[in-house]
Parts: C-alpha cells; sequence; structure tokens
C-alpha cells in the first residue's frame, strides 16, 4: 500500500564530506540507519533553482528549462537578467512562457491530478520556494516562506500561520532562528491541518552561512549543528507510533561548495579585450554575460562566437567551456565540449557557458577546494554552480517503512531521481519528459533490476595563444541515466 506522506528535506549546500558523528549526529544516525546513497550527484549547474527544478520534475536542466539560477530572456526584461531567486519573476517568468517556466510536469501538479497535495516550506530564496510548486495559484497546494505572507500562498493560509507562530526570525548566519521556526510550523501546522501527500521542507543552511562566512568557519560549523538540531526534532516525530509506519523521509542536499579563492569580472575582461558585453542585456552591445561561478555568454552575431570562445580558452581564470553541440561530445568550437554533454541544450541556453577554474587545494580552515568567482561574495566565501567533485558530490539518505535499513547503496544516483522514486512510492505512473530512474535498489523490497554501470572520461583540446588548453570530464551511466562526476582543465 502507498505510504500517504513523504517528508523531503532539503540542506541547501551541504557537502557530505562536512557530516562527521561529532558535528551532525542525527544525520550521522540517519545515514547509518537508514539508505545512504553514498554517490548522489547534484545536476548541473550546481545552483539551487535549477536542482530544486530537477527534484520536481525528474529532469535536468536540459529538459526542464531553468538553465541556471538566473536566465536571459530579453522579451521579458530588456535590461537585466531574469533572477528566479525571486517568486514575482518566477511568476512572470511562468507566464511569459505560457505557464511552461518548466518545461514537463511538475511534483505539485501530478499530485494535483491525483487529487492532493504539496506543502512547499522554505528558508531559502522566495524563487525557489516558488520553483518547488510553481502552479500553486491554479492548481493548488500551500507554499510557504520564511520571507513572510508576500511570496507565500494561499494568503489566508499563511495570514494563519504567521498570527499563530508570530512573524518568522530575521535571516542570519547562521539561519538557526528561522530553521526552528519552520520546523515548528511543519510539525505543529502544516502536518496535523493539512496532512499534504508531499512536504518539501528547505533549510537554508548550511548554503547561507558558507556563502558569506566561507565553508569551514566557526559560523559554519556552528550552522552544521543547528540543522542538525532541527533534523533531531523531525527524527523524533518520525518516531511516533502515528508516524513510524506512515510517513518516509528522504534528506538531500541540492549541491556542494567551493571556497571562493580569487575574483574576476568576466565582464569587464571582455570589453578590455575588445568584446562590447553588458550584464544580462545586449542593449548596444554584442554579449550579455549572466555572471556567476557558473556564468553564461549570449553572442548576439554567430560570427564572433569562435572569437569569444577562443579569448575565453586562453584565459588563465576558464575552467570547463560549452558551447552548441558539433555532436553529442564536442561543442561548435574545437576545445569546447557540447552543452548536451553535460545536460544543458535547451533553447534558453547560452552560447557559451564556461566554469571559473577550480582547485583541490585546502582553504585556510583546511577544507579542500577552491576557485574563482564572479559575484558580490567575499574573499574567503563560498559559493558553487560549477563541475569539481566538491560542487557535484551531495547528500542523500532515505529512512521509513518504504526503505531499507541500514543499507548504503554504491550506485550513482542523482536529484533527478528523486521525483520518479517518489511517485512510485505513492503509486503514481511516471509522466513523460522523467529523465530520473525510480531507486529500485534502495527500496524495502527491492525490485530484481540490473543495471549496466559505465564511467567514461571525456577530452577536448586546441591550442590558444596562452598555450595548450586541455579540458577533461568524467561521467557514469547506470543503464541510460548520466551522473556527472567531475570536470577539469589541466594546469
Amino acid at each position: 500500500m502507498p505510504s500517504p506522506h513523504v517528508l523531503i528535506v532539503g540542506l541547501d549546500g551541504l557537502r557530505p564530506d562536512r557530516v562527521t558523528p561529532e558535528r551532525m549526529p542525527t544525520l550521522w544516525r540517519l545515514m547509518q540507519q537508514g539508505v545512504h546513497f553514498r554517490h548522489h550527484r547534484a545536476v548541473f549547474p550546481t545552483a539551487t533553482r535549477v536542482n530544486v527544478a530537477s527534484l520536481v520534475t525528474g529532469a535536468t536542466a536540459g529538459t526542464h528549462g531553468v538553465v541556471n539560477n538566473s536566465l536571459f530572456v530579453p522579451g521579458l526584461f530588456a535590461d537585466r537578467a531574469v533572477d528566479l531567486g525571486k517568486y514575482d519573476v518566477v511568476e512572470a517568468a511562468n507566464a511569459y512562457f505560457g505557464g511552461r517556466l518548466l518545461c514537463t510536469p511538475s511534483l505539485g501538479e501530478i499530485l494535483a491530478a491525483h487529487g492532493q497535495i504539496l506543502a512547499a516550506l522554505s528558508a531559502g530564496t522566495t524563487g525557489s520556494n516558488r520553483l518547488m510548486h510553481h502552479t500553486v495559484k491554479r492548481q493548488g497546494g500551500l507554499v510557504f516562506s520564511a520571507h513572510g505572507l508576500a511570496p507565500s500562498f494561499p494568503p489566508q493560509e499563511a495570514t494563519a500561520i504567521l498570527e499563530r507562530f508570530g512573524p518568522p526570525p530575521a535571516a542570519g548566519t547562521p539561519d538557526a532562528a528561522r530553521l526552528a521556526y519552520l520546523t515548528t510550523v511543519f510539525l505543529e501546522y502544516v502536518f496535523p491541518v493539512h496532512r499534504p501527500r508531499v512536504t518539501i521542507l528547505w533549510f537554508s543552511d548550511p548554503d547561507r552561512t558558507y556563502h558569506y562566512c566561507g565553508i569551514g568557519s566557526p559560523a559554519a560549523e556552528e550552522a552544521l549543528r543547528a540543522v542538525d538540531t532541527q533534523l533531531g526534532r523531525l527524527l523524533d516525530w518520525l518516531q511516533q507510533p502515528a508516524q513510524r509506519e506512515a510517513v518516509n523521509l528522504i534528506v538531500l542536499s541540492d549541491h556542494g561548495h567551493l571556497t571562493v579563492r580569487h575574483k574576476v569580472d568576466v565582464r569587464a575582461a571582455l570589453a578590455a579585450a575588445g568584446f562590447a558585453a553588458r550584464h544580462g542585456s545586449y542593449e548596444d552591445a554584442d554579449i550579455a554575460v549572466v555572471p556567476w561561478c557558473c556564468g553564461a555568454l549570449h553572442v548576439r552575431q554567430p560570427r564572433l562566437l569562435p572569437q569569444v570562445a577562443t579569448w575565453l580558452l586562453a584565459q588563465p581564470w576558464c575552467g570547463p567551456l560549452f558551447t552548441p553541440g558539433k555532436n553529442a561530445v564536442e561543442g561548435l568550437v574545437p576545445g569546447t565540449f557540447a552543452r548536451a554533454l553535460v545536460n544543458v541544450e535547451h533553447p534558453r541556453a547560452a552560447d557559451l557557458i564556461y566554469v571559473l577554474r577550480s582547485d583541490e587545494a585546502p582553504d585556510a580552515h583546511g577544507v579542500r577546494g577552491g576557485c574563482y568567482d564572479d559575484s558580490y561574495l567575499p574573499l574567503g566565501g563560498s559559493t558553487h554552480g560549477g563541475l569539481s567533485p566538491q560542487e557535484l558530490h551531495s547528500l542523500c539518505v532515505a529512512y521509513g517503512p518504504a526503505f531499507r535499513e541500514g543499507y548504503a547503496s554504491e550506485l550513482p544516483s542523482g536529484t533527478f531521481d528523486l521525483m520518479p522514486t517518489v511517485l512510485h512510492l505513492l503509486g503514481y505512473p511516471l509522466p513523460a519528459g522523467i529523465e530520473g530512474r525510480v531507486l529500485h535498489e534502495a527500496l524495502a523490497t527491492p525490485a530484481a533490476v540490473e543495471l549496466p554501470v559505465e564511467t567514461r572520461t571525456y577530452t577536448a583540446e586546441a591550442p590558444t595563444p596562452a598555450g595548450r588548453y586541455r579540458q577533461h570530464l568524467t561521467l557514469t551511466r547506470v543503464g541510460t541515466t548520466p551522473y556527472l562526476e567531475r570536470a577539469w582543465v589541466e594546469a
């Protein structure tokens, strides 16, 4: 019989190598008692809004269409990029795309078609919260943001929560007070009153604290303890008789982090090289730049694409680089990979997708992995978006009556596998467009499904004025399902 409820807890930005019995005893215990997916992977770009979209659609960016945290859509905003971190921008983008911001059915839509609801509670950005259930206004359900009434829906439910529990606490580093508030809202109101079939409970930490304070900082260590405290409350609740046989828990992180070691202004560098470039807009320029550590260049004139790409390949801060495909592996420009190789082949994708270069060296706190950054974040803070192991390798644990006990899965898994697995638990058919697989190996009664596993490394290279550029990308396929392992450029 299908379980009546699935609780998905998102621990934004948590790297699995930061989980120890001392730092996070509750999560460590869950990893031993439930199913620990030891080789869990984010989708690329390793950004929250991309992976939230993959969580609720079971698809990669090249299928669901959220190709980065911000999109270049000049028909919507002619003077800036479309920042999907804001709920009203998500609504505007969904209207612009005719209700197809997500290009494949999402979890909230599927639950509504079966007369059930999705509840999404989040301390993260209002935009990522709305992406968890972007059709809530049309199809019902509950979206509640720790940012207050305006980004929440329906307003009468948000008002009831605010009247009962008071206003959400202010954001902090660590964000402990808001995490505790959201946990209380779920335990004391959302579940007992609404009993949603699926709830997404999204914690802003450790991501928020990592960004501003650094991944190994004292504040980051405190953030991990605060997250674990709330997991302890949820585990206590799950082990009560009323929930023990009725609720399944999935705990995941959407990506990892790298320490910001160097800064670069890509738009300024383009301008210094003689290219006319603007942030998020063409206006009087030839190139629209959507910056981050995984950035996007939209080139107005196709003839400029090889020139810009060849210039990028020669920059000491440029890591892996992707262009429209010459074939399934090679990009149009020699030395680049095809966008399809990292599952970002979509009409909204940039002409050039670049990842700023990263390294494996330890930072001041002894945490491995650093990178260049093109954002507001401080040196010594941390970021994500690229293809390093530290960003791609994420956490996933499943616990409850539908899952095996004390099992460590050695098969690769990913963000986009969770939606088809949840639908399988609920007894609902999988819609078209799903790219992830049902994680049969983790179920209490595992299906006898033998899937071939193949790992392969691809290489692309080209001469540049600065020397030879040579990049590599490793991915593993389980059956036909691809999981990105890492990509890097030879020093």
